[in-house]
């Protein structure tokens, strides 16, 4: 088949979801499926709105795989100028059911990817499908589904699609703006990660032509680094907990800090490390803490996959209590390495860990269950160590790349039948 991708990102950008969508790509290229990514030149967070030092569109082959990266243009007033625009489109959809036009036309700048619709109609050849990622940045996807409609082609979609943890939850409505509905509402199918993303869809009545659950996959495992000298590199001692992600209030980056900053003062010895990327508004609460308490709470900023899985060996425990998750392959990487997890009870999160069996769930934003949660795993040590051997189990069982792009094969051809059966 000739796939072609549109995502908001793509690897060397770090995030869950471009990972998922790179490691899709990867493998369905080494199965002889010809791949073409049509993307962003964005490698970090910021640069999606802050624009991109490169100017003009690339063309690359990555592992098999055709990349073509567009440049992003600065978002005037930058991060809070987007969010701004971003809470009006939330605000607008709320006002008027008959607001997709002018959202259409508002999401283009979600990301301001430049010269995007002109490499579409440039690209050479034709493609079977269009599979679009990422409903939360969805100016790419949407161009997707036009060039799906107007080429007479099937469009499918993973919308990473983030409910949070209720009906109200401003994650939720970030994907769920009626231009946002249009779009999965006419996709040929949907391919989400978790159960709980799928009844989040039919909660919010939105009915592509097909669902299917295909899960998520782990990669594999970077060369190995001694854990303990990684650990020694950044002052790091047992017991400590290791945070990774977008280090803001969304992941949990700031709940996770007030619960080890609780247990601290209640005299339990233990260590936060966060890996990812610092945002403004984690750097704000951590300048407002003593030198004491800044001892306990380590931002490392974006470590090598090598420096981040020899610290998952080296920790006691991952937590990440995060609303805005679809499905979290960071719990997969801490099962690798045999650690129990805690997660919120939020997204898709609750489909990934089984709460009591390999990992604990908690209440999104409630700091002192955490902190109890996180007591628990510090202190019972065969708890712990069982949980984490259970998650390692189900990685091993259930977790493959391989069961993912078998799945997501089935279901293009599902979509190119019916599309044949609708033509003849």
């Amino acid at each position: 088949m000739r796939i072609l991708f549109l995502t908001p990102a793509f690897p060397p950008f770090s995030g869950g979801g471009e990972r998922y969508v790179g490691a899709l790509a990867r493998e369905l290229a080494r199965r002889g499926h010809e791949v073409t990514v049509v993307t962003s030149a964005a490698q970090m967070e910021q640069e999606l709105w802050l624009g991109t030092a490169v100017q003009q569109t690339i063309f690359q082959d990555v592992d098999g795989v055709k990349v073509v990266r567009c440049p992003i243009r600065p978002f005037f007033g930058k991060r809070n100028g987007l969010l701004a625009w971003r809470k009006g489109m939330a605000l607008l959809s709320l006002a008027s059911n008959s607001s997709a036009t002018m959202l259409f036309q508002m999401a283009r700048f979600i990301p301001p990817v430049f010269e995007l619709e002109e490499t579409l109609s440039s690209l050479p050849g034709s493609f079977d499908l269009v599979h679009g990622f990422n409903i939360s940045w969805e100016y790419p996807l949407t161009m997707g589904w036009r060039y799906a409609r107007a080429k007479g082609i099937p469009f499918v979609i993973t919308p990473f699609a983030h409910f949070g943890s209720g009906s109200q939850d401003r994650v939720a409505l970030n994907s769920t703006m009626v231009h946002q509905r249009h779009v999965m509402n006419d996709a040929d199918a949907a391919l989400v990660l978790t159960s709980i993303e799928a009844e989040g869809l039919r909660q919010y009545n939105i009915t592509p032509r097909y669902v299917d659950v295909i899960g998520g996959g782990l990669d594999d495992l970077p060369p190995r680094l001694e854990p303990e000298k990684i650990a020694a590199k950044y002052q790091l001692h047992d017991p400590f907990a290791l945070f990774i992600g977008r280090v803001n209030r969304d992941k949990g980056a700031l709940d996770a800090a007030k619960a080890i900053l609780t247990l601290r003062q209640k005299g339990q010895p233990v260590t936060l490390a966060l890996i990812g990327q610092v945002t403004p508004e984690f750097n704000r609460f951590y300048a407002n803490l003593n030198g004491d308490e800044k001892e306990g709470i380590r931002p490392l900023g974006v470590l090598s996959d090598s420096e981040k899985h020899a610290l998952l060996e080296a920790c006691t425990l991952f937590l990440m209590p995060s609303h805005s998750d679809s499905f979290g392959i960071v719990f997969l990487e801490a099962w690798a390495h045999s650690k129990p997890v805690i997660g919120a009870r939020a997204g898709g999160i609750p489909g990934v860990v089984d709460d009591g069996v390999n990992g604990i769930l908690v209440p999104y934003g409630d700091v002192p269950v955490l902190a109890q949660a996180v007591r628990r795993l510090l202190t019972e040590r065969e708890l712990n160590q069982i949980m984490g051997q259970r998650g390692h189990e189900k990685v091993a069982k259930k977790y493959s790349w391989d069961h993912v792009v078998g799945r997501t094969v089935v279901n293009y051809q599902k979509c190119l039948s019916r599309s044949n059966e609708d033509m003849a």
